[in-house]
């Protein structure tokens, strides 16, 4: 006999300015609370469909650069098992490799204490965080990040896809 494990995930959107943050952040502080591991946060800058850059499926393929629109994810830190998971930032972005220099460059300096995994030109910016870094200061950090490494121009608005898996057993 064998089992398996569905999985579904609930999205809440939620559309904000770097102005109003609280329900965004709210949904940020829920999600570290869980302690599970089993929600995350995407953050996008909100761009108008005639505003965004037309795109193939095929160019996408072969293209060794991550999306004009850049997408980031935060996963709180978390418990597995007898184990704490670290928190981690990850930037998908058109930019290509060098973009914690980039981001430098556009005025905006990397934490001393968050730890750069990856800088990839297609696999993008990777950060592990240290303990006890607060919503605010990673929310604040993103936005200002991908305004940095945005490939459109964007108008301060910005939307949040918080995601939490639930789960289900089934034979």
């Amino acid at each position: 006999m064998w089992q398996h494990r569905a999985v579904a995930v609930d999205h809440t959107g939620v559309l904000f300015t770097a102005e109003d943050t609280a329900e965004v952040l709210s949904c940020m502080e829920d999600l570290a609370a869980r302690g599970d591991g089993r929600g995350w946060l995407n953050l996008q800058p909100w761009v108008e469909d005639e505003d965004r850059p037309p795109t193939s499926p095929l160019g996408r393929m072969f293209s060794s650069l991550g999306p004009v629109v850049p997408l980031a994810t935060w996963v709180p830190q978390h418990r597995r098992g007898r184990s704490v998971v670290r928190g981690t930032v990850g930037i998908s972005h058109a930019t290509g490799r060098f973009a914690v220099r980039r981001l430098a460059d556009g005025g905006l300096e990397v934490p001393p204490a968050w730890a750069v995994r990856q800088d990839h030109t297609r696999r993008g910016l990777v950060f592990e965080l240290p303990d006890a870094v607060g919503a605010g200061e990673i929310l604040a950090f993103l936005l200002a990040a991908l305004e940095v490494l945005s490939g459109v121009e964007t108008d301060g608005r910005w939307v949040a896809d918080i995601a939490v898996q639930r789960s289900s057993r089934g034979r």
